[in-house]
């Protein structure tokens, strides 16, 4: 289910430039440089939480009977409403969202697919809402002393002799609703206690993590045990524990066999305990976070990433000052430039070349710990499949891998492009789907000339045995991820033709939960083991 939102009138976002983004599973990356719009279009699905909490409520049997008014009294973090309006004119705030690739109606329901509400200056907290139904998008209106309605489930309504499916629209909300904002500066993070917009810090959060690690609930102590496997691996500790001081006012931690308080660690590995922590208790639909590349060397920036992700039900949405990080995570990236003080919003689709992509990736950075390896991948989401391999060979922090963009670069006649990188690197390597359809069969012609390209150019290049990289997910960790009912593919078997298979934008989700003894032997684990 893909949601389009656009907003208008909102802070930076006027009639003329409004907001406009599409929110999917994955990773949705803004860019742009300081004070262009992303932090407002963050704090959006942030400061109108309650809005969200009211339409997931008893607004469908308030609009049942006639009215169409939700009263957002308080607006998060927001201490004078009028903040929130944008100073370019006196028009109301509104906001469109429309779902596409919704869930199809029950036979006999017209699905509501767009919803719009505006908010006026004169009521700053009072907001109308209208509803809209079918391919033609017609307004659905109730006229109480007209029309005969019935509210007959949760989310169908029958008006006179047709029935409404607000199934889509309640399941939205509630996504926007559960929401975890993870704002900037977070350098304060692990002083003082309660709340820094979402994340519990503190005494609040050092509570938690106590009762979640020593209490009874086997769930909470397995969330505490994954938090800690998974930065011991990142940062590549021999060892690592996480407990609650006795006087329950700072976290303690053994690296390695030495004690240190959180407040003697760096500010990279503290955000990770926080805020990993943060997100595996609050279980939210996406994250939203300011500036995920903050304290961070750039070889563990995907790493924050993708390990946040893992914690959310449907995806990650961060605004960053990296393009490098964003070309390499992300399924959509929209850039925000500021232009006669308000924000423009695009999307972000030029391809740059490789020399500029490892500049965006602060490549040098990598070659000054020594890592001058690179590694070209198929696509955004083989990026995150092989990182999540190679972590567990502990080489993901010395090697940089780089997106084809699929047929674009991963074909033959690409010499020049190819040789961009050879010039700043002597040591790469490129693995590539050889979309094979049997055992027997040869790779597509295009990945055969890839090879060809490569082998003249001194790079070793893969073409997988199996058909593709999801070829290579288990059935146990394809099970544990999505439930029992979900099996791996055959070698040879096309993900988009599976009966029932998921999104390629799960897939490193899947690899992150394979063991390595379930690639090692594998061509493409040999191949990963030789880098």
């Amino acid at each position: 289910m893909n949601i389009q939102i656009t907003v208008k009138n909102y802070r930076s976002f006027n009639d003329a430039n409004p907001l406009r983004i599409d929110i999917c599973n994955g990773f949705i990356a803004l860019v742009g440089p300081n004070n262009s719009g992303k932090s407002s279009c963050l704090k959006f699905f942030y400061e109108l939480r309650n809005l969200w909490r009211e339409f997931s409520g008893d607004t469908l049997v308030n609009f049942s009977n006639g009215s169409s008014i939700v009263t957002c009294p308080h607006y998060l973090a927001v201490e004078d409403p009028e903040e929130i309006f944008c100073d370019a004119n006196n028009r109301a705030i509104t906001i469109e969202i429309k779902i596409e690739n919704s869930g199809i109606a029950m036979s006999g329901l017209s699905s509501i697919n767009l919803v719009r509400v505006s908010c006026s200056r004169d009521n700053m907290t009072s907001w109308k809402f209208e509803f809209f139904h079918g391919k033609a998008q017609e307004i659905l209106n109730i006229l109480p002393n007209k029309n005969k309605v019935d509210l007959i489930s949760n989310g169908v309504l029958r008006v006179d002799n047709e029935q409404f499916d607000f199934t889509d629209l309640t399941e939205v909300m509630s996504d926007l609703t559960n929401m975890l904002y993870i704002g900037p500066f977070r350098n304060a993070i692990n002083e003082g206690a309660g709340t820094y917009f979402d994340l519990a810090i503190g005494s609040a959060f050092i509570s938690t993590w106590n009762q979640w690690k020593t209490g009874g609930v086997k769930a909470h102590s397995r969330a505490i045990e994954s938090i800690t496997a998974n930065i011991r691996q990142i940062f590549e500790y021999e060892s690592l524990e996480i407990n609650a001081s006795v006087q329950l006012n700072t976290l303690a931690t053994s690296i390695n066999g030495k004690p240190y308080r959180l407040s003697e660690l760096g500010a990279g590995l503290s955000q990770f305990i926080i805020v990993l922590g943060n997100a595996a208790i609050a279980k939210p639909s996406y994250i939203l976070v300011d500036e995920p590349e903050l304290h961070l060397h750039p070889s563990l920036q995907i790493d924050f990433l993708t390990s946040l992700a893992s914690y959310a039900r449907k995806g990650v949405i961060y605004a960053t000052h990296s393009i490098g990080l964003a070309r390499t995570t992300s399924e959509k990236i929209y850039s925000f430039q500021k232009k006669d003080g308000y924000s423009i919003v695009k999307n972000f689709d030029q391809t740059p070349s490789y020399a500029e992509f490892l500049g965006e990736l602060s490549f040098s950075a990598f070659k000054e710990m020594g890592c001058d390896q690179i590694l070209l991948v198929e696509g955004i989401t083989d990026v995150k499949v092989i990182q999540q391999f190679l972590r567990k060979m502990k080489k993901d922090h010395r090697i940089v891998i780089l997106p084809l963009g699929g047929n674009q670069l991963a074909k033959g006649g690409v010499e020049q492009e190819l040789g961009e990188l050879l010039r700043l690197s002597p040591h790469i390597s490129a693995v590539v789907d050889s979309e094979r359809k049997s055992h027997n069969a040869e790779p597509i012609q295009e990945r055969t000339n890839f090879q060809i390209t490569c082998n003249k150019l001194g790079i070793d290049a893969l073409l997988t045995e199996r058909r593709a990289i999801e070829n290579y997910l288990t059935d146990t960790a394809i099970k544990s991820v999505f439930g029992k009912k979900y099996k791996a593919l055959e070698y040879y078997e096309s993900l988009r033709d599976s009966v029932l298979g998921w999104s390629k934008n799960d897939n490193w989700k899947i690899a992150g939960q394979m063991t390595l003894a379930e690639i090692e032997d594998t061509d493409l684990g040999k191949f990963l083991a030789k880098l």
